[in-house]
């Protein structure tokens, strides 16, 4: 059985997700400079200025399986966020999980950038 989520119950979840997010510390073994805190505050207040009251949209496949491996499935996926032509949503099915999603002439498809709501905003 699917479980059913509010659309206000996934507006809260983003903005606790921004409120309790914590930059991440450096590993020993990462490659490259660790970024900065001040760009993690940026992007924290980009997220909060690309909220929006969240909505019901159906978008055309599944961006976890590129090149054609089955035929794109409509979805419905809640929007949260919008940035240009980037949004991010919440994907009820299968995982429940936040993804961005990309706007093109051709329509909105579903990215395999999959994870926490602010995770993913931050690697648009």
């Amino acid at each position: 059985m699917e479980a059913r989520i509010s659309l206000a119950d996934v507006r809260q979840q983003v903005v606790a997700e921004i409120e309790t997010f914590v930059v991440p510390t450096p590993r020993p073994d990462q490659l490259g400079e660790s970024l900065p805190t001040e760009w993690f505050s940026q992007q924290l207040d980009e997220m909060r200025a690309a909220l929006i009251e969240p909505y019901l949209a159906e978008i055309d496949g599944d961006g976890r399986f590129p090149g054609g491996i089955s035929k794109p499935v409509p979805r419905r996926v809640i929007i949260v966020a919008e940035d240009d032509d980037i949004f991010l949503a919440y994907d009820p099915d299968p995982d429940g999980d936040f993804a961005l999603i990309f706007k093109s002439a051709s329509g909105f498809g579903l990215s395999p950038i999959r994870g926490e709501a602010v995770d993913c905003f931050m690697s648009r």
